[in-house]
């Protein structure tokens, strides 16, 4: 293959791998680095072992800010055409999406990454489409909330109508909860500021389908199943890699998300579609996302046998086929999240988790790390969490029992509440 320019538009440490994969290939790889976004994940690009494999890299204050990144975009284009885009942040899919069809450069609709990024307008897509008609409302006020749950019932779920992370997320139980909720909340402040989306509360098996389209081509990744905290149900706690179903849920789950993904016009990439299986066996839609699973779920696929996703991301992004065909996985992992149930003094230093060689080669990975704060917060999305823990394992149950175990003893080390 000819050397093609592929450009990351921001980076994360999970996604970072993608950067050798791209060199790999033997591409030209230009990073539009956020100095903004950087500071908000506490990470540090001159200390990634992935850095290397850059060739370019561009500096921006905030990459968000559309009319910066396309003067950036515009003149690295000017320089060495591009050939492709790679973005895995929530807050930039739509931004390059936007610029690339400026520019004729393949990359997610524009159109479709909009359509996914506001949760009522795919719901509405969905709906006229009869894929899933699950009830949901924008409201303005809390006269709306109430009548809105009154019609569906209690529980219901409050979220932003444009947002990631879980952030603003909530599950209310009665309609004390929903005016207190009110009090709390500004439906017009920068958490809402797209809407406040009431929706109809989901019942079953939470999974996510992990998808791939190029040139009309539905690549079935893999299917997950995701853990949360039972005292905020919004909070997801972890993932495990694949999921133990049944080969009939497997086959629903995957049917149904290629039709949410076809309908709403993605167009090309690897999507993250977040399904809730019904006791019924009907899967239903909680969350699509037009980009790659985040934080380290991808090398997760990895470790459970799944294969090169980097590779495979770099690919579709250029438009070719990867040849990907259903992963054949060779065991269970499982990533546990946690974070502080109640804000919390900044313990000093992180516990001494020397106890973990206990357990040899199924712990793949245990970290603890602080922010750069006096306090930690109370942990209710997912950029609250301060520790994660990686397991890998043949046996399904085994995986998540270690996972768990390994978040109680780091839990009964630090003397508070976390998540889990």
């Amino acid at each position: 293959m000819p050397r093609r320019h592929v450009v990351f538009v921001t980076w994360k440490t999970g996604n970072a791998p993608a950067f050798e994969a791209a060199a790999r290939l033997g591409h030209h790889v230009t990073l539009i680095r956020s100095a903004r976004m950087e500071r908000s994940q506490n990470i540090d690009f001159d200390t990634t072992p992935y850095g290397r494999f850059v060739d370019d890299v561009r500096l921006l204050p905030d990459a968000t800010d559309l009319d910066e990144l396309r003067a950036c975009i515009t003149s690295l284009h000017r320089e060495r055409p591009i050939d492709g885009f790679v973005a895995t942040v929530d807050a930039l899919v739509v931004p390059v999406a936007v610029i690339a069809e400026e520019l004729g450069i393949p990359f997610t609709s524009a159109e479709g990454a909009r359509t996914a990024k506001r949760k009522d307008r795919c719901r509405a897509v969905l709906t006229e489409a009869g894929i899933d008609a699950t009830p949901y409302r924008v409201v303005n006020c809390l006269a709306e909330a109430r009548e809105f749950a009154d019609g569906t019932g209690y529980p219901v779920v409050l979220k932003p109508a444009c947002g990631s992370a879980s952030e603003g997320a909530h599950v209310v139980a009665d309609e004390t909860a929903l005016d207190k909720l009110f009090q709390d909340i500004d439906p017009h402040g920068t958490t809402y500021g797209q809407g406040v989306l009431m929706e109809e509360y989901l019942t079953g098996r939470f999974v996510s389908a992990e998808v791939g389209l190029v040139e009309g081509r539905f690549l079935p990744l893999a299917v997950s199943e995701r853990s949360t905290w039972q005292d905020h149900e919004a909070l997801e706690t972890g993932t495990t890699i694949p999921a133990g179903i049944t080969r009939a849920d497997h086959t629903a789950v995957m049917a149904f998300a290629e039709q949410v993904v076809r309908a709403v016009g993605l167009g090309m990439g690897i999507f993250h579609v977040e399904i809730m299986i019904g006791d019924d066996g009907r899967p239903r839609l909680i969350e699509l996302n037009p980009r790659l699973m985040g934080s380290c779920l991808p090398n997760l696929f990895r470790l459970a046998g799944g294969g090169d996703l980097f590779t495979w991301l770099v690919r579709i992004h250029l438009g070719e086929d990867p040849g990907v065909e259903p992963a054949g996985f060779t065991g269970y992992a499982t990533v546990r999240w946690f974070g502080a149930v109640e804000r919390q003094p900044t313990p000093a230093a992180a516990p001494d988790l020397s106890w973990a060689d206990e357990y040899g080669p199924a712990l793949h990975s245990l970290t603890v790390r602080y922010p750069d704060a006096p306090f930690l917060e109370p942990c209710r999305g997912n950029l609250g969490n301060f520790g994660e823990v990686q397991v890998v394992h043949p046996d399904h149950d085994t995986s998540i029992r270690i996972a768990r175990r390994v978040v109680e003893r780091v839990h009964n080390q630090l003397g508070f509440e976390v998540t889990r």
